[in-house]
């Protein structure tokens, strides 16, 4: 289960979680899956340490 991630009901192990997003306000934005219901708090930046560089994107090749 991913950080920040909170739990309204019991997550079904039956299925992959189908996210409704709320339009970005802010830092974070709350997601909920139109299937089960669970709930996540999705982040609306990327700190710089989660971008690659093309030369990392070569050494990984």
């Amino acid at each position: 289960m991913a950080e920040n991630a909170t739990q309204e009901r019991p997550v079904a192990a039956d299925h992959f979680h189908r996210w409704r997003i709320e339009e970005p306000n802010g830092p974070q934005s709350r997601g909920v899956c139109k299937v089960c219901g669970i709930e996540k708090t999705f982040k609306n930046w990327l700190s710089d340490m989660d971008f690659i560089t093309n030369e990392e994107h070569r050494s990984a090749a």
